[in-house]
């Protein structure tokens, strides 16, 4: 049983323990393992439920602002009158919530694709069928897309990127490690259930399974790792039309792109020219009946868990139970939330901005956000191993960086898209299909430089290298458990400045460094200067990889090292500003607590949490950050104070050599 509930605390305003203290176990050395010793007690507060993969304290943070979402949600549907951007609210909320009793029907814009795919019988017609399956929002190997072009910040191109792959990365399909091959060994299972719902029968939907196993395996064999996707430089290859036809004998990507959605253009940016290379010799080797079944499977496979009931359950058995080790589904209130966020989720944000997210508290951030500037400024002209010239170039970037904090000032109207109360898949394809064309109707054009891509009721941050800004949502600016004067400067700068700096310091990291001040790729490093980064670099790549979260899966170093820098350089950063408070030039304890010792308790509080061993190894394999233990214990270890607070010694776990510390930042 909890030794108390947070959320009634919260609403009924009788808070008075202090969480940092509440959640430390002393039992537990903070010489040992500091992770467990500030948060083992919320960690046995907050157990997985059946229907959580994992809980961190950020989760908690997202489900008291999901309460007032679905809250918000009710009102809205109670309201005698609404505006337009209202009533697309409402009506998508309704279809969301009574979709499970639909009948299995796709999309009409898909069904009509898949009604002419037997049509499609030479590798040209199965591109651009595909494309056409593309235009109606179904993903396949057509990875195109639309953006800001890397080498001029004023226009807006083709990009042509690796795709294709239905399991999170190509290590699933080429991995050895035993929750891997369960994923692996369980995929065609999961293929099976998914095209039954298309007519097939068990004999023929587990052969389509093997089958599509083996076409995506060659397709995982010729994709590049997460960490060589980091390198913007070698990932921008610009190319006529005719070159790239040229790249892929026996195949045309104009009229497959066109198709899809993507207008004329002469030239386009190919991402992995090798994948293409490859593809285009693996799309007419694979029988064209593999590449019907595997399409088929792409279009039922996006669409199950928002057709109805059955169709939800058959794909979260594979994504849920297999992958995540998850036992059942969120709520369908949570499900709703999710696909209104993804198809509405700017309406949905200035209604929630509107109504939680004062002004004042965006100037608060604000100027916490430009402290963090500051003390980085001050690191950065302090730096011992960066050259003048090098220095003189990252100054002026990190001078311009955009601080956008608690919500946009420009937000998506969905004008033109048809919003129904009936079916949630149409809804869903109206809402994707009129994104998309909106980015393709750009190319050519100016970027769209004020919407965001996140929404202010998100409990995350990111560093766009393109617009050289930061994204701090609403959501992220605040600390489950501490409500307004409670929030005192050692958890604000411990909790929410730590990842302030994380996110600032991407734009000089192992990938944002590439991009200047106006987001335009260019090398403004010296040759000097870069040599001496990535001998940091590899230190922090070994510490890292040395980790083992799981037995015989290590933490992937160089896949981890762009967020590995932000979590150390954001605690330096953050740590730096927190000096300039008043809070720690009194020295003052706090619920027993030094201001440094709270600052770093805070800190760990951001990563408290559990997480099941399925997921673990889905994010190990899959995902750019690192476990929360190490991002607390790994990244700490590396900071000359947290030693000298805790009284930190060579014979303690915790312990890190001074040679043997990684300074970045």
């Amino acid at each position: 049983m909890l030794r108390f509930s947070l959320l009634l605390l919260l609403t009924t305003g009788l808070l008075s323990a202090d969480l940092l203290e509440d959640n430390r176990d002393t039992k537990i050395a903070p010489q040992a393992d500091f992770w467990l010793h500030a948060n083992t007690h919320w960690n046995q507060d907050h157990p997985l439920s059946d229907d959580r993969a994992s809980y961190f304290s950020y989760d908690l943070q997202q489900d008291l602002i999901s309460d007032r979402l679905i809250s918000l949600q009710k009102k809205l549907a109670k309201q005698s009158s609404r505006t337009p951007a209202q009533e697309k609210i409402v009506n998508f909320w309704y279809s969301a919530m009574h979709f499970e009793k639909n009948p299995t029907q796709l999309p009409t814009a898909v069904q009509r694709v898949l009604a002419r795919l037997e049509d499609a019988t030479t590798p040209q017609q199965l591109l651009e069928i595909a494309g056409d399956l593309t235009d109606a929002g179904v993903g396949s190997f057509i990875g195109i897309s639309a953006d800001q072009d890397a080498r001029d910040e004023n226009k807006v191109v083709l990009y042509l990127n690796q795709s294709g792959l239905s399991l999170p990365d190509r290590s699933f399909y080429l991995g050895t490690e035993p929750q891997t091959l369960k994923v692996r060994e369980a995929f065609p299972g999961h293929v099976a259930r998914m095209l039954k719902h298309l007519g097939y029968d068990d004999a023929r939907g587990q052969a389509a399974g093997k089958a599509i196993l083996a076409f995506e395996t060659r397709l995982a064999e010729v994709s590049r790792t997460l960490d060589q996707l980091e390198d913007p430089e070698k990932n921008y290859n610009l190319m006529t039309r005719a070159q790239l036809d040229a790249l892929c004998p026996g195949l045309q990507w104009g009229p497959a792109l066109k198709r899809a959605g993507a207008p004329e253009t002469a030239t386009i940016v190919v991402g992995q020219p090798e994948f293409l290379e490859a593809f285009a010799k693996i799309l007419p080797s694979t029988p064209a009946s593999v590449i019907h079944d595997y399409l088929r499977f792409q279009a039922i496979n996006d669409f199950a868990p928002v057709i109805n009931a059955q169709t939800a359950q058959d794909s979260f058995q594979f994504t849920g139970v297999i992958m995540s080790g998850t036992k059942k589904q969120r709520s369908l209130e949570q499900r709703a939330l999710k696909e209104i966020d993804g198809s509405l989720g700017d309406l949905v944000g200035r209604e929630y901005v509107n109504r939680y997210f004062p002004p004042t508290q965006r100037e608060r951030f604000r100027i916490v956000a430009e402290n963090i500037r500051q003390a980085f400024t001050a690191r950065l002209k302090s730096n011992t191993w960066m050259d003048a010239p090098t220095k003189d170039w990252a100054l002026k970037k990190l001078s311009v960086v955009k601080l956008r904090v608690g919500y946009p000032d420009k937000w998506r109207e969905y004008e033109n898209v048809t919003i129904g109360r009936d079916n949630l898949a149409d809804n869903l394809a109206a809402s994707d299909r009129w994104e998309t064309a909106r980015s393709f109707a750009r190319v050519g054009g100016t970027p769209e430089r004020e919407e965001w891509s996140m929404r202010p009721y998100t409990v995350n941050a990111y560093y766009n290298p393109m617009n050289n800004e930061i994204v701090l949502p609403a959501a992220i600016l605040s600390v489950p458990g501490y409500e307004g004067d409670q929030l005192d400067d050692a958890v604000l700068y411990g909790y929410i400045a730590t990842t302030i700096g994380h996110e600032l310091t991407h734009g000089f990291d192992d990938s944002g460094r590439h991009y200047g001040a106006k987001g335009r790729l260019e090398e403004g490093w010296s040759v000097k200067t870069e040599k001496a980064f990535l001998a940091r670099c590899d230190k922090l790549v070994q510490l890292f990889s040395r980790e083992e979260p799981l037995p015989g899966v290590h933490v992937n170093g160089k896949q981890t090292l762009s967020e590995n820098i932000a979590d150390l350089g954001g605690l330096e950063i953050a740590l730096d500003a927190f000096r300039q408070t008043e809070t720690f030039k009194s020295g003052k304890k706090l619920h027993g607590q030094t201001p440094l010792e709270r600052f770093f308790l805070a800190y760990a509080y951001s990563f408290a949490g559990s997480i099941r061993k399925e997921a673990m190894n889905t994010q190990l394999l899959s995902d750019t950050h690192s476990p929360m233990i190490q991002r607390v214990n790994t990244a700490l270890s590396n900071v000359d104070d947290f030693h000298t607070t805790f009284g930190i010694k060579p014979s303690d776990p915790m312990w890190l050599a001074p040679a043997e510390r990684v300074k970045i930042w």
